[in-house]
C-alpha cells in the first residue's frame, strides 16, 4: 500500500511556526530515504544536530526588528526613522527618509523596506523609495501611476499590492497598483481589478495568496469586508465586520484576522477587539478588549504575539504594547523614541 503524501507549499503552511516549516522541509527533502535513514529521523535522534539545525535554518529568519518612519510631528511632516531590536530591547536611529512624508504605505520584501506615496509638505505624492537593510541606505524606485494618501499595502510573493486610499484630488479611490520587486516595475493601470468599494483607512490582511480589505472610510465608517484572490484577479464580498470602523490595527495569526480599536465615524474611539475566521467567513467579538481606546494604531505579529504601536490622534502615540491572543494579557514595552502620528511601521 502506497502512503499518500501531503503536498508542501507556501500556501498550505500559513500559520505554521518556523520550526514546523523547517522540520517539514527537511523531512520532505529526505523522502527518498525511509526509516532510520530519513533526514527527519536523523534530526530527531540527534540533539546536537537539532540545535545546529535550529541555529542555521531557523534563528536567522526570526523577526527581531520593528521599523518606524515618517509621520507628522509638532512642527509638521518629518523624515525621522527609528528601529527597535526585540532581542536587545532598544531603539536606534536609522538613516532619515530622503524627504519628509506621512500617511505612506509600507512593506518589507527581499531585504528592503518599501515606502509608497503618502503626503509630503503641500501635496499628496506618487513617489516611492526603498531602504536596503544590507547597505543601510535609501534608494529611489519608480513612482506609482497615481499619487495616493493612506493606501493599503499587501505583500504576496514577489509582488507588493498598493490598494485604495485618497487620490491627489482628495477622492476615495478603488485603484490597485502592483510593484514587482525582482523587476523593479509597476503593472500598467487597470491590469489588477479595482477594489469594489473605494475607501481609505481600511485594514489589510494577507492569508496565502488572498488580500483582505476590512472596514475603512468612505463618507462614513464602513463594515465592508472584501477579499482579492491574486491568482484569479477577482474580488469577493465577505461577511461584514460587526463594528463599522476605520483606522483599526489588523494582525493575522493562522487563518484568523484580529482587528483592534479604530474610530466609528461618529466621534467614538474604540477598544473593541473582533476576530474574523477566514475559513468559516465568520466574525466573533473577543472577550478581550484593549487597555484603552486607540485610533490608527499599527499591529504586527512577532513570535505568536501581537505588537501594537500607537500612531493616531487619541492616546499616547508612542505606546508600544504586546498582546497574547491565547491569554488576553497585555504588556507594555519601550516607547517609540520620537512622537508623531501617521507614521508607517513594519516588522522583519
Amino acid at each position: 500500500m502506497t502512503a499518500e503524501l501531503k503536498v508542501f507549499t507556501s500556501t498550505n503552511t500559513v500559520g505554521w511556526s518556523p520550526q514546523k516549516k523547517a522540520v517539514a522541509t527537511l523531512g520532505l527533502a529526505g523522502l527518498a530515504r525511509t526509516g532510520r535513514e530519513s533526514a527527519a529521523n536523523l534530526l530527531a535522534a540527534d540533539h546536537w544536530l537539532f540545535l545546529m539545525f535550529d541555529e542555521i535554518a531557523i534563528k536567522p529568519y526570526t523577526v527581531d526588528t520593528i521599523f518606524v518612519c515618517g509621520g507628522v510631528g509638532k512642527r509638521g511632516v518629518i523624515n525621522s526613522v527609528a528601529t527597535y531590536s526585540i532581542s536587545t530591547n532598544e531603539w536606534r536611529d536609522a538613516p532619515n527618509l530622503p524627504e519628509p512624508r506621512s500617511d505612506h504605505g509600507i512593506a518589507f520584501a527581499a531585504g528592503r523596506v518599501f515606502v509608497f506615496g503618502g503626503f509630503m509638505p503641500g501635496r499628496y505624492t506618487d513617489t516611492c523609495t526603498a531602504f536596503s537593510i544590507s547597505k543601510n541606505m535609501w534608494e529611489v524606485i519608480p513612482s506609482m501611476t497615481n499619487g495616493r494618501f493612506n493606501p493599503g499595502v499587501a505583500v504576496v510573493g514577489d509582488r507588493i499590492f498598493v490598494v485604495g486610499g485618497w487620490d491627489i484630488q482628495g477622492h476615495h479611490t478603488d485603484s490597485v497598483e502592483v510593484y514587482k520587486v525582482s523587476g523593479n516595475t509597476w503593472t500598467a493601470p487597470g491590469v489588477v481589478a479595482p477594489m469594489p468599494t473605494p475607501r481609505v483607512g481600511f485594514g489589510v490582511a494577507v492569508i496565502g495568496t488572498r488580500i483582505f480589505a476590512i472596514g475603512g472610510l468612505n463618507c462614513c465608517a464602513r463594515s465592508t469586508v472584501e477579499v482579492h484572490d491574486t491568482e484569479t484577479n477577482m474580488w469577493t464580498k465577505l461577511s461584514p465586520m460587526p463594528t463599522a470602523r476605520h483606522g483599526m490595527a489588523v494582525a493575522v495569526i493562522g487563518h484568523q484576522i484580529w482587528c483592534f480599536g479604530g474610530w466609528d465615524g461618529s466621534g467614538m474611539t474604540l477598544d473593541v477587539v473582533e476576530v474574523f475566521d477566514a475559513d468559516k467567513n465568520e466574525w466573533n467579538t473577543s472577550k478581550f478588549r484593549m487597555p484603552s481606546p486607540m485610533f490608527r494604531a499599527e499591529a504586527m505579529v512577532i513570535d505568536s504575539m501581537i505588537w501594537i504601536i500607537g500612531n493616531g490622534y487619541q492616546g499616547d502615540i508612542c505606546t508600544v504594547q504586546t498582546f497574547d491572543p491565547e491569554t488576553g494579557i497585555w504588556a507594555s514595552s519601550t516607547k517609540v523614541p520620537y512622537a508623531a502620528r501617521e507614521r508607517a511601521m513594519v516588522a522583519f
